[in-house]
């Protein structure tokens, strides 16, 4: 028997979370976040250390914060090092002589645990798709770094097949492996390495009670509010090309401690645009360009509107202009779940022309609403 979960999946176990066995012995300690260890699983994912441990889902979404931080110090060091207007080109060239990349800090906290992340096995993917690319047009199905896990910084965290050890104040130490991001996932309990092995590699065991597979209830949007919407497109800028992102999700899962309750993941509004130029070769790279990611109103100095639960009204507006491969901008609901009754979960929602995903490089601008992308 596999368990199967509308939602949560919180039985109750008779292990805490500072149980031990064979599996969580074998643990690297990071000198970045001494609350982080790696350890290795029997998975396709062939490296020292394939999976990370955390006490809580508090220190998961702190850990991915504290990364964005240090990320963008080290971003802004090396921009105080470079003149002011410096074209694309010249600030290509320091970069790479003074050995400067935006991913340095997320290498070194790989390297630091000798964990092979998602993060880099796209990034390897994604190299090799962009040197297959040519004058045709780009297929957003077949370009790897359109995964489901959109943020750089959680990347770092998840193993390759988006896996992660998390512990749980009632069930203790419970394997998560994410199927997508609208909160499909199966869960392992009581560290059976087996059933973990076997989940890792893309099969389901049946008849094991440590197994839970978690699929939430599909809830339509109303005629008048979308709450999910995805587009991946593709710019023509001069020699160059850019990617636009833009996703809307819902929240899902709880997760409480202390007697309060949050969602697993909230809901989030995002935006995000990425460099490319051609190599000699006629393929192409990721390339630092000067690109903007933003979401705004209908026009970018202006707030937009975004509803929650398509009754309260929120005004976002939020840009970011860089040099850099890839810019990204986020919004993220807040939620406070009831230990009892029905969770309220605080999703945004979408209303006709008040939301719109901004992006630009040079004269290139596109400023798309969100309630017209595709819901899925």
């Amino acid at each position: 028997m596999v368990l199967v979960s509308c939602e949560s999946a919180d039985q109750p176990q008779d292990q805490n979370a500072d149980n031990d066995n064979s599996l969580m012995r074998r643990q690297r300690q990071s000198s970045m976040f001494n609350y982080i260890q790696s350890t290795r699983i029997e998975s396709d994912a062939n490296c020292e250390n394939n999976i990370l441990i955390f006490p809580s889902w508090r220190h998961y979404w702190e850990t991915i914060d504290r990364l964005d931080q240090m990320v963008d110090r080290d971003c802004e060091a090396f921009d105080s090092t470079v003149p002011n207007n410096i074209s694309e080109e010249r600030y290509d060239i320091l970069a790479d002589a003074s050995g400067f990349d935006e991913d340095n800090v997320l290498r070194r906290f790989e390297t630091d645990l000798g964990f092979c992340s998602l993060r880099s096995k796209i990034e390897s993917l994604e190299t090799a798709w962009l040197d297959r690319q040519g004058d045709r047009e780009w297929d957003a199905n077949s370009d790897p770094d359109n995964h489901f896990i959109d943020d750089q910084a959680e990347r770092t965290l998840l193993s390759p097949n988006a896996e992660v050890i998390v512990g749980d104040d009632r069930r203790g130490y419970v394997y998560y492996k994410f199927l997508d991001d609208e909160g499909s996932r199966i869960e392992v309990l009581n560290n059976d390495r087996d059933a973990i092995s076997q989940v890792s590699r893309g099969r389901i065991p049946t008849g094991n009670p440590n197994v839970v597979v978690v699929r939430p209830e599909k809830e339509s949007d109303s005629n008048k509010c979308k709450r999910k919407v995805t587009e991946y497109a593709y710019e023509i800028s001069g020699a160059n090309r850019l990617k636009r992102t833009s996703k809307v999700r819902p929240a899902f899962g709880t997760i409480c401690s202390n007697n309060s309750c949050t969602s697993l993941v909230a809901s989030r509004i995002v935006s995000k645009t990425n460099g490319y130029k051609r190599k000699k070769n006629g393929g192409w790279k990721r390339a630092r360009l000067l690109i903007a990611a933003g979401i705004n109103g209908q026009t970018p100095n202006v707030p937009g509107s975004a509803y929650i639960d398509c009754i309260e009204e929120n005004n976002p507006r939020h840009f970011k202009e860089q040099k850099r491969r890839k810019v990204k901008v986020v919004v993220k609901s807040t939620t406070n779940i009831a230990p009892v009754g029905t969770p309220r979960r605080y999703n945004f929602s979408l209303q006709d022309n008040k939301l719109f995903s901004y992006h630009k490089r040079g004269n290139l601008i596109v400023n798309k609403d969100y309630y017209d992308m595709p819901g899925n």
